[in-house]
């Protein structure tokens, strides 16, 4: 038995129809957004610049949620609305070290997705 990937790509494939040529578009695109919105969320969070932290977490979800990381989606949910009324500032590191902790799973996992095809 594999051990427990954490993305589930069943949304994915459904966006994409099964097309592998979507699939590889939309795998190129997290490889490229997942590492800015990390590095956003870090600067914004070091800058107290919360309005932004807000903008890149909702934008962050949006990715997340096409590899099928639910959970970690409801927390950039919930940071980008206590972000924008700069509300419980205390869960935005735990959040974003979260993040990146799991979104750089998700990338290996996608890499390996990609490479098995």
């Amino acid at each position: 038995m594999g051990e427990k990937k954490l993305i589930d790509l069943t949304y994915l494939n459904e966006i994409s129809d099964g097309s592998d040529e979507l699939i590889y578009d939309l795998s190129e695109m997290f490889f490229q957004q997942i590492p800015e919105y990390q590095e956003l969320l870090l600067k914004y969070y070091t800058q107290k610049d919360y309005y932004n932290l807000g903008r890149v977490a909702h934008k962050a979800k949006s990715a997340i949620l096409m590899v099928g990381l639910k959970d970690l989606a409801n927390e950039l949910k919930k940071l980008e609305e206590n972000a924008k009324e700069e509300k419980n500032i205390n869960e935005y590191q735990e959040i974003i070290a979260k993040f990146v902790r799991e979104s750089n799973i998700a990338i290996e996992e996608l890499k390996e997705f990609k490479h098995k095809k």
